[in-house]
């Protein structure tokens, strides 16, 4: 009931939003028209994520709470957080935003060891985890492309792109209508605070299924060297299938979740920025990777993500 009440206020903004679908929708009927096809071999792509942390001004006076409970007779870890961050914040409501940060209250209970599942979990739907800045992080949006039967919830419009202005603020974050702080990409001003250089790996939380979460940086396959890894996501070629009245069409060029494919072989991450390897706690654990590239917030989970993270 959570993400459809958000889906429900956010209608406005949704019909609002729509600016870049009549650009392309005008483009389309002009094609159609003229009988031309969409020439994509220029296409820019339109992902951008903000990793200035020096753009972060604005201090929450709230504390910010995070803790957790380990009980290994239920196997579980009870993590409970507030929303609000200790790091700076961008300011809000703002142009893309128009709401504002309040305290929440939220609970967790999720697995103490966490096993691979035998098929991934798409985490539309969910919150993917719970960072240790007592935030946690949404990849999906409640954004989607509307066209002339309304709502096509096939094609899900990114955050961490600059066609459309969410109003993300320094930390790739934004602020539901509850009042709810959240990230989509690298928490910028958090990753600063800790002072993440590629030294080492650090721990930033844990994923909903129960594997640990770290930032940016891991071992090679040898287990020797730290390197900085980035997800295997680019994006398709050519021009997406609708008529732009229907469906968006256009050059795939990172407007839409749609508008992207994992490719194998070209990173060390899995389809879920996850990968077995070395880290601080083990020799060789399964974990997840917040990347600097698409989609930076991992998009499905490979584990059995607890329902104390779903928003319905």
């Amino acid at each position: 009931m959570k993400k459809l009440l958000f889906i429900l206020l956010l209608l406005p903004a949704l019909l609002n939003c729509s600016t870049g679908d009549d650009d392309t929708n005008t483009t389309a009927n002009d094609n159609d028209d003229q009988g031309t096809t969409t020439d994509c071999s220029n296409t820019s792509s339109t992902f951008s994520i903000n990793l200035d942390a020096s753009t972060c001004t604005t201090a929450i006076s709230t504390n910010s709470i995070y803790s957790e409970v380990v009980n290994t007779g239920s196997d579980t870890r009870v993590i409970t957080i507030n929303s609000i961050p200790e790091h700076l914040v961008g300011s809000f409501p703002n142009a893309g935003n128009p709401n504002t940060i309040s305290e929440q209250n939220f609970s967790y209970s999720l697995d103490l060891t966490p096993s691979l599942a035998s098929t991934t979990t798409r985490a539309q739907g969910y919150e993917f985890g719970v960072l240790y800045s007592g935030v946690s992080m949404d990849p999906f949006t409640a954004e989607f492309f509307i066209g002339t039967n309304g709502v096509n919830m096939d094609w899900n419009i990114t955050t961490l792109t600059n066609s459309v202005n969410l109003g993300l603020d320094c930390n790739n974050a934004h602020v539901q209508p509850t009042g709810k702080y959240h990230y989509h990409g690298t928490p910028s001003a958090y990753v600063a605070d800790l002072g993440i250089d590629g030294s080492e790996m650090v721990k930033v939380g844990y994923a909903a299924d129960g594997f640990p979460i770290y930032y940016k940086y891991g071992y090679d396959d040898d287990g020797n060297t730290i390197m900085a890894l980035e997800s295997g996501y680019q994006l398709l070629e050519g021009a997406r299938p609708g008529d732009g009245l229907t469906a968006p069409d256009g050059c795939y060029d990172g407007t839409y979740f749609q508008d992207y494919e994992y490719v194998n072989g070209t990173s060390l991450l899995d389809e879920c920025n996850g990968r077995f390897g070395k880290t601080p706690e083990s020799d060789d654990e399964y974990y997840y990777v917040i990347t600097d590239n698409f989609p930076s917030s991992p998009l499905c989970f490979s584990g059995t993500p607890s329902n104390d993270f779903r928003f319905f």
